[in-house]
């Protein structure tokens, strides 16, 4: 008596395939479904631009939105080099930037200049 080959085709413990004994099988079911073709991947937006633009919004008053110029600055030399798109993004970041610098000076002269006014008040109260 021979021994099964170990490496050969294995019965399968469900039965036997539909059509080859057992149950009649019923019509054919529908075909199988196409997967779905996934889309091209397009440039992607870099993400210093964006974070320029957030550290901008979130900064706008603080000495912090110098953050928003290094990194806007940092976009644009990284999408002219070609490492992505958001341009606009870098540009809005760099203008909040400047935005918030400005509001820093103004906001640190009128701290001067309270400051020296509260000290000559206080000088002539004397």
């Amino acid at each position: 008596m021979a021994t099964p080959d170990p490496y050969g085709p294995q019965p399968s413990p469900m039965g036997p395939p539909p059509g080859q004994g057992g149950m009649p099988s019923g019509p054919p079911g529908p075909p199988p479904a196409q997967p779905y073709q996934a889309y091209a991947a397009g440039p992607e937006i870099n993400g210093k631009a964006v974070a320029a633009t957030v550290c901008g919004l979130l900064f706008l008053t603080t000495p912090l939105g110098i953050m928003a110029l290094v990194f806007g600055k940092t976009a644009q030399r990284q999408i002219e080099a070609g490492y992505g798109i958001g341009r606009p993004l870098a540009k809005a970041g760099r203008i909040l930037g400047w935005v918030s610098v400005g509001f820093t000076i103004f906001w640190a002269l009128y701290v001067v200049v309270v400051i020296i006014a509260v000290a000559s008040v206080s000088n002539a109260v004397s």
